[in-house]
């Protein structure tokens, strides 16, 4: 199951998330959008450390992988992020 969210950061930023899913667990996550992640490599751990995860520990997870120093996130937060992951979680659980 794949889902796929276009999320508006308040302020004015956008994320665009592609999250698929295989029974209830991220097989692979993507995070792309207007903002800017330094270092780039950081970000690239953090967004490949959700895969693997139950999808109800995800929002969680987040948090603290894209919380984690050094990396640090331009134009959307962690809580951002988490939040456009957990709306594709939703969309690619209810196309069941």
């Amino acid at each position: 199951m794949t889902g796929r969210k276009d999320y508006k950061v308040p302020g004015g930023k956008l994320l665009r998330v592609e999250l698929e899913l295989e029974r209830g667990i991220v097989i692979r996550a993507a995070v792309r959008g207007d903002f800017f992640a330094h270092p780039e490599e950081a970000f690239e751990e953090a967004e490949g450390g959700l895969s693997g995860l139950p999808v109800e520990g995800l929002e969680a997870a987040a948090l603290a992988l894209f919380g984690k120093a050094p990396l640090r996130v331009f134009g959307a937060s962690p809580a951002d992020i988490a939040s456009a992951l957990m709306a594709a979680a939703h969309e690619a659980q209810a196309d069941r």
